[in-house]
């Protein structure tokens, strides 16, 4: 009886054992399985994705594909020489060529860049192939030589930018030279139309037309709260572009200010203090002793304007300093722009408020009037926020043929507006504020 149980525990082991030998065979067998379909099966997507892209690569742009494009990869590497550090004192020579092909005509580029010590070639390339705009359409190469990489970028088979670095000249006294020169810097960034070929074009004979008459949209740089400080004053003087000045009244440089901007032939305003809305979280004493307040008489409010308008020299308008509360009011808004629009001021609405009456109460009455677009500082003062807002500022302009932007003169907005508006001027062309406002009194818009 003993022994019985025992043969009976071997019988039924050794199925068991064959049993879980044929399942992992089954296994093993399933694994690789799978491990083929899903090779052959990203294989399949791989190749399919390489034609997918080849054949819309291949399709054929309008004309307007073609400038859009365009002014999205001028956007790409703008951001691009900004984050690797290349500044307008960096570029050497910049060539816009406009050149035909059959129906269609575009903007060929052509730069000569001479980066600073400490910017590399690896890290240029680096930077331009994580900016240059990712589109099926658009492709780049880079060429190496001795101290040298060559960018070339292309929308379908036409090339339409063409950027050399040279990286032989990097040394500090050719970057002091350069800064102690900025008259120079100023001619050397203006439009250069050329004719002539380029040999990174294909070898197919394609006309190259130059274009006299380049039409940019425009944006309007309206620096507030010019008068307390005379740095950036100074500073903002060496901008190979004009700014608009909107100048505080009756503070310690606010003259000054005004004069050198008229020296420079640019535009001059009023920023005239006005009381805010306590949400604001500032008082009508914040905004100053100037400050038009709504609980003051109107002939007092007109009084305290006129001083501040004839406090400074050169006046061409007026915008608002504060006044989210001011602006709201319908009546006193239309009491003050009255008075300017006999005097024959601008009127520059700042839009503190989203309920601001200023230009639709200026428009109505057939003043010289805009109103800010977007603010490139406001509550930041990141030299590379202001850098992005700039870019925004330029889609704005693009879209409707102008636009305004309002900044102050902190120490991150002056460098951004430093490094930024000398390599903007092929996109955009940046003017003073009365150049958008025509003698019929309405703003040129597209």
């Amino acid at each position: 009886m003993p022994t019985k149980p025992s043969r009976t525990t071997k019988r039924t082991r050794r199925p068991t054992r064959r049993k879980k030998s044929a399942r992992v065979s089954r296994i093993v067998l399933f694994t690789i399985g799978f491990i083929i379909l899903l090779f052959f099966g990203l294989y399949g997507l791989n190749y399919l994705k390489q034609n997918a892209t080849s054949d819309y690569s291949d399709r054929v742009l309008s004309a307007t594909e073609v400038d859009n494009l365009i002014q999205d990869i001028d956007l790409s590497i703008t951001g691009a020489f900004f984050e690797a550090g290349i500044s307008s004192t960096n570029i050497e020579s910049k060539k816009v060529i406009n050149k035909e092909d059959a129906n269609l005509t575009w903007e060929y580029k052509d730069m000569k860049i001479s980066p600073e010590k400490g910017v590399t070639s690896q890290k240029v390339k680096k930077i331009l192939e994580q900016s240059i705009i990712k589109d099926p359409v658009v492709r780049y190469k880079f060429k190496s030589g001795k101290d040298t990489l060559t960018a070339f970028i292309k929308v379908n088979d036409i090339t339409t930018h063409k950027i050399q670095f040279d990286f032989s000249k990097q040394n500090k006294a050719q970057a002091k030279t350069v800064k102690k020169n900025p008259q120079k810097i100023a001619k050397t960034h203006k439009e250069e139309k050329v004719k002539g070929k380029d040999s990174s074009q294909v070898e197919s004979d394609k006309k190259e037309v130059v274009s006299i008459n380049y039409p940019r949209p425009k944006i309007v740089i309206i620096v507030d709260d010019l008068g307390m400080n005379k740095e950036p004053i100074d500073q903002l003087l060496e901008i190979p572009a004009p700014i608009t000045f909107a100048v505080l009244p009756n503070l310690q440089y606010s003259s000054y200010a005004a004069e050198k901007a008229d020296k420079n032939g640019w535009d001059v305003i009023l920023h005239m203090p006005m009381e805010p809305k306590e949400s604001s979280g500032y008082t009508g004493t914040d905004a100053g002793d100037d400050a038009l307040l709504v609980g003051l008489p109107k002939d007092r409010i007109l009084t305290k304007l006129n001083n501040s308008l004839t406090s400074i020299p050169h006046v061409k308008g007026v915008n608002n300093h504060m006044g989210s509360k001011f602006m709201e009011n319908d009546e006193l808004t239309e009491l003050i722009l009255k008075d300017l629009k006999k005097k024959d001021f601008i009127f520059v609405d700042s839009k503190t408020s989203s309920q601001s009456k200023g230009y639709e109460t200026a428009m109505r009455l057939g003043m010289k009037t805009a109103q800010r677009d977007i603010f490139l500082d406001h509550s930041s003062r990141d030299s590379q926020y202001v850098k992005n807002q700039l870019k925004k500022l330029i889609e704005i302009s693009k879209k409707k043929g102008y636009a305004v932007g309002i900044c102050h003169p902190y120490p991150g907005t002056v460098k951004a507006l430093t490094e930024m508006v000398p390599l903007i001027n092929d996109e955009v062309e940046v003017v003073s504020i009365s150049n958008i406002i025509n003698a019929d009194n309405k703003l040129r818009r597209n």
